[in-house]
């Protein structure tokens, strides 16, 4: 339970330690959830990568986090620092903006388009007492 994740050593040798340990504890009989172990591995990265876990923990359907979730973007990320040649923790959160973009274009001589979505509430029916 106390494995830590060595600054500045493979994301890959840590998770292959930590699968390893999650072997042994297996063969004890003792077993944990998806949610449990993909949380267990955050856990295990150092204050450095607190960018990243709360990435991870916001972008969680339904705010579970799967191992595979955790194991997968924790490869990913490291593949990114490497192809971009960053060494340090800082440089390698780089990450792909999802979703509509925060900065607002005006095309000229528009204003802002009112949005064609539905209202859910349409079908509501009032209440009356």
């Amino acid at each position: 339970m106390n494995l830590r994740y060595k600054e500045n050593s493979s994301i890959f040798d840590h998770l292959n330690e930590f699968l390893r340990l999650l072997d042994q504890l297996s063969g004890m009989g003792i077993k944990f959830d998806d949610e449990v172990m993909g949380l267990w591995l955050l856990n295990t990265l150092p204050e450095s990568w607190e960018v990243f876990r709360v990435l991870i923990t916001n972008s969680a359907s339904n705010g579970v986090i799967s191992f595979q979730m955790a194991k997968g973007d924790a490869l990913n990320l490291e593949m990114r620092r490497k192809a971009h040649g960053s060494s340090s923790q800082s440089e390698m959160l780089v990450t792909e903006a999802k979703g509509r973009s925060q900065k607002k274009e005006h095309k000229s001589g528009r204003e802002k388009s009112r949005s064609k979505s539905k209202s859910r509430y349409k079908n509501l029916v009032p209440f009356l007492s």
